[in-house]
């Protein structure tokens, strides 16, 4: 494993480096080419279809990225397909558990169970990693009967059969829960399941928009959250066995109420490349006033801007592999930042969401009706409009003291 780690190490910077685009038509030209370039091998009637299926998500995905990155990618992969190999085991480690409905396992621990399954879900960690000979030879043989060859997204699919098939043997799962619209091997993440007899069901890792990254993907159950409409999906061709919605904040109910100073949450940006300047300077004005705390993207790879401002901070630092969303969401009166599943989590308890306007934020609201009625402020404006909204909060606080 080891082995075949260093090989890709060449490429993965390169095999996750995606700039989609902020532009919801551009993204809805893009899946409508594609599909008409793939639309009847999409359409076939056996397994094949998954394959074509994926190479329609990656090939959707590879827009958003340089050539160059993804013949490196696929080089790094190329490269280290002999190395699978090493994972091949011609035995498999049998525990009788007595099976269960559905499993969640390692990766996806930090994410939750839907409550309409949450009492028939089994979490796990296992951490053994292998395939076995069948495992192997069934995967080679759909992509040559595919007629497929893209060595990036079939290392990446062998790496994640060999992640979930010691936990398929030890809990023998009706249905896999997975957290991977984003992933372009999604669909063979299906085909590989299904033909072993169980389900393979995602839940989304938040709101949902029209973009090139969850295109083509497929799923025999899918739950979304409540705030998606079905025209999304439908939108990006995404293939649905039995859809299902749900209120990711619905067990913890609305956020506490705070006294005292009021206490401004700010989410730091995570796009690489964003001019953060006047971000930056509003936050100083309002931190000056009001209690602050700043929280970075959990992912190293997004919140590295964020670094120079650690030492000599003028504001409190939420540190988001140390407190959880919701911990955060609870401290705070409102939260500010650009588009994220935070500021819809911290919306749907009760606190003041402030979305700043950038070309995506204006995008969706073209379309989704939750941004629609979403406050959406231009970056400039930030610490007048929070003035403002405490001013008056705080006149309306004192007129109810008043009665």
């Amino acid at each position: 494993m080891n082995a075949i780690e260093s090989v890709l190490r060449i490429g993965r910077r390169t095999m996750t480096a995606y700039r989609f685009g902020a532009d919801f038509r551009c993204e809805l030209a893009t899946i409508a080419s594609i599909f008409d370039r793939y639309r009847p091998r999409i359409e076939l009637g056996d397994a094949r279809r998954y394959v074509w299926r994926s190479v329609a998500q990656y090939r959707c995905q590879s827009t958003a990225r340089r050539r160059l990155e993804t013949v490196v990618a696929n080089f790094a992969a190329l490269v280290a397909l002999p190395l699978l190999l090493i994972l091949v085991r011609v035995r498999r480690r049998r525990i009788d558990s007595g099976g269960c409905e559905y499993l969640k396992i390692d990766a996806h621990m930090a994410y939750t169970v839907p409550g309409q399954i949450a009492d028939r879900t089994v979490e796990a960690s296992v951490a053994d990693r292998y395939l076995t000979v069948s495992d192997f030879s069934r995967c080679v043989s759909l992509f040559i009967r595919a007629g497929a060859f893209y060595p990036e997204l079939f290392v990446k699919w062998m790496l994640w059969v060999s992640s979930v098939r010691p936990a398929l043997d030890q809990y023998s799962p009706r249905t896999l829960v997975q957290y991977c619209e984003y992933s372009a091997y999604s669909s063979l993440r299906k085909a590989y399941l299904n033909d072993l007899g169980i389900r393979l069901a995602n839940v989304t890792h938040g709101e949902e928009l029209i973009s090139c990254r969850s295109a083509f993907s497929s799923f025999d159950e899918y739950f979304a959250w409540d705030i998606t409409p079905t025209s999304i999906h439908d939108a990006m061709h995404i293939e649905i066995g039995q859809r299902f919605t749900f209120n990711p904040c619905a067990e913890r109910g609305p956020a506490p109420v705070l006294a005292g100073v009021p206490t401004i949450g700010f989410l730091w940006p995570s796009l690489p490349g964003r001019d953060i300047t006047e971000f930056v300077a509003q936050l100083r004005r309002i931190a000056s006033q009001y209690h602050v705390i700043v929280r970075p993207h959990p992912n190293p790879q997004y919140s590295r801007s964020f670094a120079p401002f650690r030492v000599g901070a003028e504001f409190e630092i939420s540190e988001p592999l140390g407190e959880p969303i919701h911990n955060f969401i609870d401290r705070c009166q409102a939260l500010v930042g650009y588009q994220s599943a935070a500021l819809l989590q911290a919306n749907l308890r009760g606190r003041t969401a402030i979305y700043i306007e950038d070309a995506q934020l204006m995008s969706l609201r073209e379309y989704h009706d939750y941004y629609k009625r979403a406050i959406a402020v231009p970056v400039i404006d930030l610490s007048r409009y929070v003035n403002g909204m405490l001013s008056l909060k705080g006149e309306d606080d004192n007129g109810r003291g008043g009665r």
